[in-house]
């Protein structure tokens, strides 16, 4: 009962799968703050996700997470494998031997439904035979050969799984998710590269079409995101074990893609589709040869094995004449070799060939060029120097993938004979040059050159040939520049232009409505304000979306110079280009909600400082004063919950920060080009910036000297401040090396020689010794001082000197990201 005498309820609907569903139930029960709550679950994520945005609900995903640097399948609740606690609730069988890191256990992935399932087939098997050992040992085997439709004890996991997949909207993607079966245990993959597959099976026949299809199944939990460690790029993907092990049942039941150990002997000359393991092993290989008819193999993935028997021992390449898709995913050290690519080029009918990996592949034969109805050659992650002229015979290829050749620096100029080619990727090779040549492929759509350093120029005439081109990508090369013909690229769907000096695009090109992302280079600060409406460009701020959206907002900016800084977490930023009397009442009822905001003013108001405090999410804050103010800014206390950085860009840095201003801020900059007035040093209450660790004037240098007292003279008063604030203070002057305050003094400090750890440094700051000092490692909220010093110290007081003895102190001053390092170089 609540003090109001009314009744709370907790009412649990379980398993909605479609949104139509709970907007019936939603109007079914009365909105109030009687403090009752509703409980559901969901297979769909994007169920849950419309929950959390229009009524802000509460999401707990409940599926687990494979991280495969820990090789365990963990919950994303408290990052715990809630079978674990399960299984050791199981004393009989922990003691049995079956605790939660047991291959047989392992096969639940984490699912608390597969482990009840688990633990009940085990106990009928353990019933059964006299071991127990030997039972769990044999289980597992049992299970996946058999599959679990066919195992008593799984039958509620099956009706589970049986339902996500007839609830699949049509045939195509379940014939897409039954094709993932093929991949083994715990095999992860990428979307594009699934997708690929996808289109060469004919599964799907546009890019667009696949990506919807994989986006589909991970919506619905069918396909897992998994985690890998910091270093490996790109997102990775795999299927659960147990959806795998349904997967592969029902795939032998329509005689689908059938795994080469599991053909059975009435179904051996109807098969079609085959894939090998690659726990496959010569004696299996040899005995199902023997009974299989390979001439009606249409398509055939090789995932190679743990013997790592050679491509010829393994699939007869003679027998396959009517073979149309070859798929090898050894990887980059098998024992494909030369010779074997000769006899690949003998299946005149193959249309798909790919990943053809390996570093002992030096050469592509001139025998390439008799493959006349191949669609599709990806010869990626080999050793390749060059490509037969004999390619340009390959009047029916529509894509070509030489990625990750690091041995290849030029493409041959007879691909301009390639007349039917869709698809070019170089990613990641020594190619120096794009041949102009590549402008005469007039049905090419996607051009990805990525990670190619050495290509410094994308020529006009390349651009001007290709009408159709809908994907350029040119992530990591050194080119500067995009030609001005890139305008006439009127079919463009994605520019990604990230890790390059490109900085500029053209506005034609942003307003085109086929343009759906774009990325630019990595110095770039903000995009322009017309790449806002790109639908596939990640980060942009959700004020700023639905700005676009909303036709009056938009018309009160027409006039306006805007541009916008995209973050992951989708907060990002405004950047201002049009002066302002103040802060315009726009930016109040319609991007409040930012984390970053950089404008232009003339004069700002104490209702301006007041709202600027208000923004619940602003992080970063940068003033451009365009005139200097008569009275200091007054910066009182309350206010700025999150803001941690603050420039000013002003003639004359005329700001007082008063007691309990801006308590998080770390970080201050100040701008200015020239001036010539007269010398400010009036205090800014830098000491009144509890958090303040980092302090830089950036300006040109050629102003900071001898004869322009009104500048110095405006950073000493700076710089004594820093030097009184209570904390630590880096300061940094545009050219100079950056100070630390306090200074520190050699009696102060204990002996440190090469230890540079945490603790030691602690010690280091805390003065727990007064012996004579050989080195010192200080460590300041993000700036690090190492120096040496000798044992005899000419300095009376024992302070550290500027003289041989002192290690190159070496400024590293960051102009966007405002991080400030102080490197070493050790010369004792």
């Amino acid at each position: 009962m609540s003090n109001q005498g009314q009744l709370k309820y907790l009412v649990i609907i379980d398993d909605i799968w479609q949104c139509g569903e709970w907007e019936i139930i939603r109007k079914s029960l009365p909105e109030n703050n009687l403090g009752s709550r509703i409980v559901t679950t969901t297979p769909m994520n994007v169920i849950a996700n419309k929950w959390r945005d229009d009524f802000g609900a509460l999401i707990h995903p409940m599926y687990p997470k494979w991280k495969d640097y820990a090789n365990s399948w963990d919950y994303l609740i408290n990052y715990k494998d809630v079978c674990a606690s399960m299984i050791a609730m199981k004393a009989d069988m922990v003691e049995k031997g079956l605790d939660d890191d047991h291959p047989v256990m392992r096969m639940c992935g984490g699912v608390p439904l597969a482990l009840l399932c688990m633990l009940s087939a085990v106990a009928r098997e353990v019933e059964q035979m006299e071991s127990a050992g030997d039972a769990l040992r044999t289980f597992a085997a049992k299970v996946d050969r058999n599959g679990i439709q066919n195992v008593r004890g799984f039958e509620p996991l099956v009706e589970s799984l049986q339902l996500g997949y007839d609830n699949l909207p049509h045939i195509m993607l379940k014939t897409c998710l039954l094709y993932c079966s093929i991949y083994p245990k715990n095999h992860y993959f990428e979307r594009d590269d699934l997708v690929k597959r996808w289109i060469t099976q004919g599964f799907v026949y546009k890019e667009e079409t696949g990506k919807y299809y994989f986006d589909e199944l991970l919506n619905r939990g069918l396909i897992l995101h998994i985690e890998l460690l910091p270093f490996v790029r790109g997102l990775k993907y795999m299927i659960h074990p147990m959806m795998r092990n349904f997967l592969r049942a029902k795939s032998r039941e329509c005689n689908f893609f059938v795994c080469i150990s599991d053909i059975a002997w009435p179904c051996s000359n109807r098969t079609r589709w085959l894939y090998i393991g690659n726990g496959s092993r010569t004696g299996e290989l040899d005995e199902v040869d023997a009974g299989i008819d390979w001439s009606h193999i249409r398509s055939l993935v090789d995932f190679g094995g743990e013997e790592r028997v050679p491509l010829e021992k393994r699939v007869p390449l003679e027998k396959l004449e009517r073979l149309r898709v070859l798929d090898i995913q050894f990887g980059m050290f098998s024992y494909l070799r030369n010779h074997h690519l000769n006899h690949i080029c003998g299946l005149r009918r193959l249309r798909h060939l790919y990943a053809l990996l390996g570093i002992r592949i030096t050469e592509i034969p001139p025998e390439i060029g008799s493959l006349q109805y191949l669609e599709s050659l990806d010869f990626s992650q080999t050793s390749v120097t060059q490509l037969p002229s004999e390619i340009g015979g390959l009047k029916r290829l529509k894509t070509l993938d030489v990625s990750y050749n690091n041995c290849l620096e030029e493409l041959p100029r007879e691909i301009a004979e390639l007349e039917n080619l869709e698809t070019l990727r170089m990613k990641s090779t020594r190619i120096t040059e794009l041949p102009k040549e590549i402008g005469r492929l007039k049905k090419l759509k996607t051009l990805d050159a990525s990670d190619s350093k050495r290509i410094k120029e994308l020529p006009r005439e390349i651009i001007v040939g290709l009408h159709e081109l809908e994907n350029l990508n040119l992530t990591g090369t050194g080119i500067k520049e995009l030609p001005l013909e890139s305008v006439e690229l009127r079919h463009l769907k994605r520019l990604l232009l990230k890790d390059t000096k490109v900085e500029k695009v053209a506005r034609e090109i942003l307003r085109r409505k086929e343009l759906k992302n774009l990325e630019l280079g990595g110095v770039v600060g903000a995009l322009p304000w017309e790449a806002a409406r790109l639908s596939e460009l990640e980060g942009v701020p959700k004020c700023v979306r639905q700005a676009w959206n909303n036709t009056e907002v938009m018309s009160e900016l027409a006039r306006e110079t805007l541009s916008f800084r995209n973050t992951p977490s989708g907060g990002g930023g405004l950047v201002v280009g049009t002066k302002h009397m103040h802060i315009p009442r726009w930016i109040r009822e319609h991007f409040n909600s930012l984390n970053s905001l950089d404008i232009r003013i003339c004069k700002l108001r104490e209702e301006d400082i007041a709202f600027l405090g208000e923004m619940p999410n602003l992080q970063n804050l940068t003033l451009r004063f365009e005139v200097v103010p008569k009275e200091p800014v007054a910066i009182s206390s309350g206010g700025f919950p999150k803001l941690d950085w603050l420039n000013i860009d002003s003639r004359v840095p005329r700001v007082a920060f008063q007691q309990g201003a801006m308590p998080g801020l770390k970080t201050i900059k100040f701008f200015f080009q020239f001036y010539s007035g007269p010398p400010y040093t009036e205090p800014l209450g830098i000491k009144h910036l509890s958090n303040l660790y980092y302090i830089s004037f950036q300006y040109n240098p050629d102003w900071y000297r001898a004869d322009s007292p009104c500048i110095r003279a405006t950073i000493d008063a700076v710089r004594k401040e820093a030097q009184e604030h209570p904390g630590k203070i880096s300061f940094y002057v545009t050219g100079h090396k950056t100070e630390i305050f306090p200074e520190f003094k050699i009696e102060q400090l204990p002996e440190l020689t090469h230890d540079t750890s945490t603790s030691a440094t602690r010690k280091c700051l805390t003065g727990l010794s007064t012996e004579p000092k050989r080195a010192i490692f200080l460590e300041n909220n993000g700036a690090r001082v190492y120096e040496e010093i000798n044992e005899a110290s000419t300095s009376e007081t024992g302070e550290i000197e500027e003289d041989s003895t002192h290690i190159s102190q070496v400024n590293s001053e960051a102009s966007t990201s405002g991080t400030c390092e102080i490197e070493a170089d050790n010369k004792a």
